[in-house]
């Protein structure tokens, strides 16, 4: 991995800088790197994606200890660096937005998530990436509450898609000093670990389901969901199915009250 010195000298030969809007700040504590890789439990029949690996401070660790492994990074001047620096080595190296890559066959992935499209990095990998078992990610603490909250004002759709189909630990807190530049916060590094028997086809059903309860959230279920039923009538019979009160706003209900409401709408061919 690359020193503050070395990460100083690689800019000022590309006449640029990093971009802290982007989410460029790069890890400088080697130790902590290792750590990070480690939690991924590689082993070389995996197939392991990193997402937005800047100048490899993870990538060096990965090298190696898989059969295949791919990185998405979409910054020109880091694509050609990380070919120039694993040149003839096994890593595929891809110019991409992560958001638009559409290779969903790892089993295992890893990255540094900018915090302005860290969610939809999250929903993305739930929605899509069917082989995963496990994904370790580190992103701003208050990025990770979210993520996690099952109440209150941050609960949401995205929420109720990654606590169905995930196990969450917390891991390894980094404080902002490993970086450079420093960012103003520190990082929380965090393990998702597949649950045994979880369909992607009704998990993407349940995420529809949590977005349109939560499309407002100041309405209640019966008022959200009657826009997708279209029968106030038929809707509070549906709810009242699914053992809930059609008073209830959708920051109310646990996953487990999401997933049986899913399955009333589907037993009825809403969806």
């Amino acid at each position: 991995m690359l020193s503050v010195e070395e990460i100083i000298d690689f800019f000022k030969l590309e006449n640029s800088h990093a971009k802290k809007e982007l989410g460029q700040n790069f890890l400088i504590n080697s130790k902590t790197c290792k750590s990070i890789v480690d939690l991924l439990d590689i082993q070389q029949s995996d197939s392991v994606l990193e997402i937005g690996p800047g100048l490899g401070a993870l990538t060096g660790y990965i090298i190696g200890q898989t059969s295949r492994f791919t990185v998405v990074e979409y910054d020109q001047k880091f694509v050609n660096f990380l070919s120039k620096n694993y040149e003839g080595q096994n890593i595929e190296i891809v110019k991409n937005n992560i958001i638009k890559y559409k290779d969903f066959t790892f089993n295992k992935v890893i990255g540094n998530l900018p915090y302005y499209i860290s969610s939809d990095i999250i929903e993305s990998i739930c929605l899509n990436y069917v082989n995963l078992e496990k994904g370790v990610f580190m992103v701003q603490k208050e990025c990770y509450d979210r993520f996690t909250s099952s109440s209150g004002k941050d609960y949401n759709a995205l929420n109720v898609l990654l606590l169905y189909m995930y196990e969450i630990k917390p891991c390894l807190n980094v404080s902002k000093v490993n970086f450079f530049p420093t960012p103003k916060v520190d990082s929380l590094v965090f393990e998702i670990t597949k649950k045994p028997a979880k369909s992607l086809d009704f998990a993407k059903i349940l995420y529809k389901t949590s977005k349109i309860c939560f499309s407002n959230r100041r309405k209640t279920l019966l008022n959200n969901l009657s826009s997708v039923v279209r029968d106030k009538n038929k809707t509070q019979e549906l709810l009242e199915e699914a053992k809930l009160s059609p008073t209830s706003r959708a920051e109310e209900l646990s996953i487990d009250q999401f997933v049986l409401l899913t399955e009333t709408l589907i037993s009825n061919k809403i969806f």
